[in-house]
This record gives C-alpha cells, sequence and structure tokens, in this order.
C-alpha cells in the first residue's frame, strides 16, 4: 500500500524513522513541507504522486504551497485522506470519518516514536484495511526533570535534587541555573544543544535543574505549562527561587494557555502573565536564540531573517535578554532536519551567565562597577563627552557612585556632575583629538593602564583569523602601526593606552574612538569617513577587553543614548565570535541607561551588545509660553478685538503697529496669507496688496501662529537618573503626560475644557479662531485650560503631601 505524506518539519524526523518499523507493511513516501515550499518543481512531482496513492497524509501547517494542494485534492484523488493540523477547521479535508482523524491526531499530539509507529499501523488497518496489529496512543510525560546522566526522567523535585546531590558530590558550586526546554527536543531524542549546555555550565561549577515541558497549557490533554513548571520546580514552596539565573529556550510566553481550542499569542495579557511569573522567580532570563531556518554554515555567512520574529522579538516582550544564538539546522537522510548546537556560542553563553551569577552572589563590598559615558569627538571636541539624549549623564553617574557608596560599595565619588567632567578634561582622560595628544594624556594621568603588547597579542589572538585579518589591514599589527599615513590609535612607548578615572572599585571611561586615530583632525585620519564598516583600532578593543580581564568588572554601564559598541561591525542579530560588539562586550554583564522613548536602537542595543536596558525618566516638558516680545504682540492683537467694531480709528492705528511688531518678531516670514489665490509669506505681500487683503484673515493667521508657540511643549533641562522632579517641575512633568487627549473616557484636559464651557475637540481643530464670548482665540482658551489643570495637579500633590506628613509618628 502506498502512503505519500507531506509533513510539518517538527514531526517529519520521528515520522520518518516510524515509516522504517512499517516498511513490511506500507510503502511510505514522507515529505518535508519545509523542503516542498522552497521546491516547485518536487513539489509538482508530489502533488502528481498524491493521484496515484492509497493513503495521503498531511500535516496542515502554514507554508504558502498549501493552497496549490487543497487545490488538487478538491479536484478528487483516487486514494483516501487524512488531514491532521493544530487548527481542527483542517481537519475536514480528510475523507475518512472523524473519529478516525481524533485518533491519528492523538497518537501524533502525544508523539514518541512508538506513538508515530503505532498511528501508521492504526491508519493501515482502519483505512486501508491492512491487518495489522496496533496499539492504543500510549502516555508520554508532558513535562519533565531532565539531565544527560540521569538513568531517568524525574517528574517531581525532591527526587530530581535526590539524585543531583549524590551525582553532584562534594564538587564546589558556584551557583544554580534552571533551564527549560521544548519537550518536543527530548520526546525526538533532539537533546545535543541542551546536552551541550549543561555540560558548559557544569564546567563552570554551576549546578542545573533543567526541565522540559509541553509549551501550552492545555486542561484536555492535561499538560501544565511552561509556566507552572517554573513556578512549581523552579521555586521552593516558599516561593523563593531554587535558581540564580534562568535559560528559556522556548518562543512562547510562559502564560500561553490553549483555550477554545485556539492558542492566541497576541493578546496582551499573555506576555503580562509570564512577566509576572518572571517577576516572581527575580533572576536574570537568558533567551538564546536557535535558529530553525538556517544550517550552522548558512548562519555564518548570512543573517538570520526569518528567524527574528519568532526566534528573538517574541521572546523579548516577557523582558528576557541576551539573544545568543547557541543552535542551528544539519541537513540529514531525505528531509530530515537535526538541531544541533553551535559549540563557541554555547561557552560564550555559559561565560556570560557565570558573570550574571557572579555579580549576584559577590558581596556589595567586593564589586567591581565600570562606568562608560559616550563621546563624539569629531562633532564638537570636548563638548560631546558623556552626550547622552535627554539624560545628564555626568550628573546621574556622580550621583550613582555616591548612592552606591552610600549602599556599601567601595567607591569614591565625585561631588558632582561638574566635578567629575572637570577631572576627565583635567587629567585629558579621552581618547586623543585634534590638540591632544596621547603623550599629554599620559602625562596629565589621563591613563587608568598601559597594556603591554604581549597581553593584548593573547586577547587578539583569540579573535577568529579573518577578524584579526581585517584589523590588521585597517590598524596595522598590534598594537597599532602607521598605515597610509595614519598612526598607531592611542600607543605609548610601544603600550595600548586605556583612558579613564578611578573611584576605587569603580572607573569611569569615555567611549574610546571607534574608527579614526591619532590627534589630527582633518578628514585624512578618520578612516569611518571612508568605509562605514571598518573595525575599531586596536585600543578599542583593549579598552572592553582591559575592562573584563583586568579590572575584572562585574558588570558594564552605559549611561546615556546611545554610544557605538552596539552599531560595530557584524550581523544584526544572532552574533557570531567575529561580530565586534561580541567582541566588545566580551562576557560582562552590560547594563545600559536609555533613553525610553527610543525602542528601535534599544532594540539593536540589546540585540547585538547583550544590553539590558535601564529606562529612564525623559525630560520634563513645560509650555513655551510667549516671551516678551510676542506677549507684546499678543496684548496688541487682544486690543484690536476689542475695539475694531467701536473705535476703528484706533483699530486702523493698530493694524499698522500690529504688522510692525509681526515684522520686527521675524513672523512676518512664517505667517502665510492668501494673495490672488496663492498662499505667500506675509513678508513678500506688498503695501499695496495689503490693502486688498481682510484684515481680520491676517489677524487670524497671527493667532493661528502664536498659539501653535505658547501650546508647544519644551524641555526644561536635562533629567538626573534616580531624581524625580521636585515642586513646579513635577508640576510639568505630570501635565506633560496627561496634558494629551487619547479619546479615552477619562481625560483631564476635556473634563477641565468642558468645565470651563469649552469644547476641547474645538479648541484643538481651529486655536486661531477668535472665541465669540471672551474675544479670546481658542489658542489662549487652551492655554488657560492647561492654567486651571496643573493647579489641579498642583493641588492633588499638596493634599498628598500634607496627608503622608499626617502620617508621620510623632
Amino acid at each position: 500500500m502506498k502512503v505519500i505524506g507531506i509533513i510539518w518539519q517538527s514531526y517529519y524526523n520521528l515520522l520518518y524513522r516510524a515509516a522504517g518499523h512499517v516498511s513490511n507493511v506500507l510503502d511510505v513516501e514522507l515529505y518535508s513541507a519545509r523542503v516542498l515550499d522552497k521546491d516547485p518543481d518536487r513539489l509538482e512531482k508530489v502533488l502528481d504522486a498524491m493521484e496515484e496513492a492509497d493513503l495521503v497524509l498531511l500535516y496542515r501547517s502554514v507554508e504558502s504551497f498549501w493552497d496549490m494542494v487543497e487545490k488538487r485534492l478538491a479536484k478528487g484523488i483516487r486514494g483516501h485522506v487524512v488531514c491532521l493540523s493544530h487548527d481542527p477547521a483542517y481537519w475536514t479535508l480528510s475523507t475518512v470519518r472523524p473519529d478516525i482523524v481524533s485518533r491519528a491526531y492523538s497518537y501524533l499530539v502525544i508523539n514518541g516514536e512508538a506513538n508515530l509507529t503505532n498511528m501508521l499501523k492504526f491508519l493501515a488497518t482502519e483505512v486501508l484495511g491492512v491487518s495489522v496489529a496496533y496499539e492504543e496512543p500510549q502516555a508520554v510525560p508532558w513535562e519533565g526533570l531532565y539531565h544527560p546522566k540521569a538513568p531517568h526522567v524525574f517528574h517531581g523535585i525532591e527526587p530530581y535534587c535526590a539524585w543531583y546531590d549524590a551525582y553532584w558530590a562534594e564538587r564546589p558550586v558556584k551557583g544554580t541555573v534552571g533551564i527549560l526546554f521544548s519537550r518536543h527536543y527530548w520526546v525526538n531524542a533532539n537533546t545535543d544543544v541542551e546536552d551541550a549546555l549543561i555540560e558548559e555550565l557544569e564546567r563552570r561549577s554551576l549546578k542545573v535543574i533543567s526541565a522540559f515541558a509541553y509549551s501550552v497549557k492545555d486542561d484536555a490533554l492535561g499538560t501544565k505549562g511552561s509556566g507552572e513548571v517554573v513556578l512549581e520546580w523552579f521555586m521552593d514552596a516558599e516561593g523563593r527561587s531554587r535558581i540564580d539565573a534562568m535559560v528559556k529556550l522556548i518562543s512562547f510566553f510562559l502564560g500561553t494557555r490553549r483555550d477554545r481550542d485556539t492558542v492566541d499569542i497576541t493578546r496582551s495579557e499573555v506576555a503580562s502573565d509570564g512577566v509576572e511569573i518572571l517577576k516572581k522567580l527575580n533572576v536574570p532570563c537568558f533567551s538564546p536564540v536557535t535558529s530553525f531556518y538556517k544550517t550552522v554554515e548558512e548562519w555564518e555567512r548570512e543573517e538570520l531573517n526569518l528567524d527574528i520574529g519568532w526566534a528573538v522579538a517574541l521572546p523579548e516582550f516577557e523582558g528576557v535578554i541576551e539573544p545568543i544564538i547557541i543552535a542551528a539546522q544539519r541537513e540529514g537522510d531525505k528531509d530530515t532536519r537535526d538541531r544541533v548546537p553551535i559549540l563557541d556560542r554555547v561557552e560564550k553563553l555559559a561565560d556570560r551567565i557565570h558573570r550574571w551569577v557572579a555579580l549576584r552572589k559577590v558581596p556589595v563590598e567586593e564589586r567591581r562597577v565600570a562606568f562608560v559615558l559616550h563621546n563624539n569627538p569629531c562633532a564638537s571636541v570636548e563638548a560631546t563627552v558623556g552626550a547622552g539624549a535627554h539624560l545628564d549623564t555626568l550628573a546621574s553617574v556622580a550621583d550613582i557612585l555616591q548612592k552606591m557608596r552610600e549602599s556599601g560599595y567601595r567607591v569614591e565619588a565625585p561631588e558632582s556632575g561638574k566635578a567629575l567632567i572637570e577631572e576627565i578634561m583635567a587629567k585629558k582622560a579621552v581618547s586623543e583629538f585634534r590638540w591632544t595628544t596621547v603623550e599629554e594624556i599620559v602625562a596629565k594621568g589621563g591613563a587608568l593602564a598601559l597594556v603591554d603588547k604581549e597581553t593584548y597579542l593573547q586577547w587578539f589572538q583569540e579573535l577568529p583569523e579573518r577578524t584579526r585579518h581585517r584589523m590588521v589591514e585597517a590598524w596595522g599589527k598590534p598594537p597599532g602601526e602607521w598605515k597610509e599615513g595614519i598612526p598607531p590609535a592611542m600607543v605609548h612607548d610601544g603600550a595600548l593606552v586605556i583612558t579613564g578615572l578611578r573611584y576605587g572599585h569603580a572607573v569611569v571611561c569615555v567611549q574610546p574612538k571607534r574608527g579614526c586615530a591619532g590627534a589630527r583632525c582633518d578628514g585624512q585620519v578618520c578612516k569611518i569617513l571612508h568605509d562605514p564598516d571598518v573595525p575599531p583600532p586596536h585600543q578599542y578593543v583593549a579598552t572592553y577587553k582591559w575592562l573584563s580581564r583586568v579590572f575584572g568588572a562585574h558588570v558594564l554601564i552605559h549611561v546615556g543614548t546611545h554610544g557605538n559598541l552596539e552599531f560595530l561591525p557584524g550581523k544584526g542579530v544572532g552574533l557570531s565570535a567575529a561580530c565586534f560588539p561580541d567582541i566588545g562586550i566580551d562576557t560582562m554583564p552590560h547594563l545600559y541607561i536609555y533613553n525610553a522613548d527610543n525602542p528601535p536602537e534599544g532594540t539593536v542595543a540589546k540585540r547585538r551588545s547583550y544590553a539590558t536596558l535601564v529606562d529612564h525618566m525623559q525630560t520634563v516638558m513645560t509650555g513655551s509660553g510667549l516671551y516678551e516680545v510676542l506677549s507684546e504682540l499678543d496684548r496688541l492683537l487682544t486690543e484690536y478685538e476689542e475695539v475694531k467694531i467701536k473705535d476703528r480709528g484706533r483699530a486702523h492705528a493698530l493694524q499698522h503697529i500690529i504688522l510692525q511688531e509681526v515684522a520686527r518678531t521675524n513672523l512676518d516670514k512664517e505667517i502665510r496669507v492668501k494673495v490672488q489665490g496663492r498662499r505667500r509669506p506675509l513678508c513678500e505681500v506688498s503695501h499695496e496688496e495689503m490693502h486688498g487683503l481682510s484684515f481680520d484673515e491676517v489677524v487670524r493667521e497671527i493667532h493661528g501662529k502664536l498659539s501653535l508657540i505658547r501650546n508647544t511643549q519644551i524641555q526644561d533641562g536635562m533629567h538626573i537618573f534616580g531624581r524625580r522632579p521636585e515642586g513646579e517641575r513635577r508640576v510639568d512633568f505630570i501635565y506633560s503626560i496627561l496634558r494629551y487627549d487619547t479619546g479615552a473616557d477619562v481625560s483631564l484636559r476635556r473634563e477641565v475644557a468642558q468645565k470651563l464651557g469649552y469644547d476641547l475637540s474645538a479648541l484643538l481643530q481651529d486655536p486661531a479662531h477668535i472665541d465669540e464670548h471672551t474675544g479670546k482665540p481658542y489658542g489662549t482658551l487652551l492655554e488657560e485650560v492647561d492654567r486651571v489643570s496643573k493647579s489641579l495637579i498642583r493641588t492633588v500633590l499638596h493634599e498628598q503631601k500634607a496627608a503622608a506628613a499626617d502620617r508621620q509618628p510623632f
């Protein structure tokens, strides 16, 4: 009996093995949906073969070619059709009894080689009439605790821990890591990735609790789902975490469950459930990447592309970190594909987990912290040291160091951000630029360390050969050489200069220059101008390696949006050892104080430099209002509205004065009026043309411009990390959020406008319109709404402060 099967890749390998067990009964030809989707010629041959098959076995997935399959089925074929899918709607493509389809799906979803073998025997008997013995679907654990050295899978944490303690014996313990992976890989005996990761973690003296789970909680199947497994096995009865870090190898959200036969991973509350579980666990949660589309060789030469949505972006909604690729595919017999570990990336992940656990374990007084400020010397020399969007990075670092000292860290702290930048510039603790040479930097005390050639060569030799070749081509042999008229970067007496300031167990560095060398700034020494993909100089790599390997930073903190580490050459995501962000960050835990309103570039930092983003509050926004000259123009416009009917002489005089004020403020270049059917700037309208215009229309345009200015929100200083706005700045900050009307039922600005007798939508739609009751433009009335709204906020804050004071004990 001939069986043609088109199967989803996830089931293909096991079904291929199962088909070998029934070859004496059935002639089974299986095809991977993944392969057919990329090979139209082969698909056409398979469609033709379906015409002659006794049984067509399908697992309907989401590839584009399925429309062609369904069209061929609709024409009618000789044999029987059994169509399975996670969506029961597709079962209707079957031509056999529904109970047969349902039973076949049970075999498949419970999975396991024995069950899939019995599924084929069941279909042979019940559909094709072949007499062959088969067994009912056998129970296979939906979740369990796994270890490659264990004699069996454990179904409870206590038996697992008892076995593990005996297995671990007297070895030293530096922490415990929980691994959560998909049941699919365990049931398919494809755990090479998990086995490699467990081995590397244990080699670093980290104990492991490794659990597999069916990704979705399904009451009908009796599955706990991944979230419940985490809560039950990674936490103890008192709600304390058993682990110091977690590795999540499942892309599904931890809170995913099957309701009404659907799995909706797009609902925001599903991700929120997972976030709450991780908050309870309260440990770093790593989300390594498996490429489902690329072989290891393809990944090495290409970007991931199709993997990003499922393997990288989706997990990020739960706040997981460090998408380091650790697995890809390997082609096998026929259409089989196995997931295999990328061993050097597994080692990288294990090293980074080890450093994160050490950060958690090391006493506060022993922790070493490296701060890195950003710099763009090509923009304005010293002025860009410590630049950060909407953040006073210098004051922030000073405040953080002071708080660290109060918390027991053995650090010193500058008195203020001003003191910090003054010390940086006095000691020239920056990279060489324009008038500052490396000799001056060393002489004035800006060098944290000098890395000799031998030490740097040890680090340099760790890099892939092609990476070393690129750096030598650009900057010469280590530690740097004259190259095409460009001097070696930051080399003093044959050693690489690492710049920065030491504050006890903390250092503050300014990020090294990324694409140029030497103190000249004539465009000739700046390689990045001519080659945006140029590798960083040797001193750049040496700086980060020194922070990681010699200073021994337990954590590196980039301060402010944004630096250039995450934009160095290399892959977009799923970096290799040849990618410079991966080289730079080494194995240091990486915190990045980042502007919350820049998620696209923040995502780049997360994916390429393994940053854990620490969002900071935005700059306080306040109303710009009207400055002195514009206030006078506004007063003249108000007076004009009052007298234009009752005192035409004064109104005529005001027309000339108003136009003079508009010209004096240069608004005549921005205000446009309609002259002979075309809108032109007021400054281009002649005296004669002005007489032909309605002055009320001119006034309307002026009102519109003033309303735009007075209602514009502007920044009031820079935010300092950890400091909440106080006094009137707090009022401005709260109102800058509440003033935006989103159409919600509750809107402060809309409610206040209504109480004052105004329609907020009308005020916003036409700020230049003159209110017939007050004689004021709508823009001025908006300003009045803002004043009253701020007054309400001020009152609430005052009452809260008074209530808090009343609660204070005597």
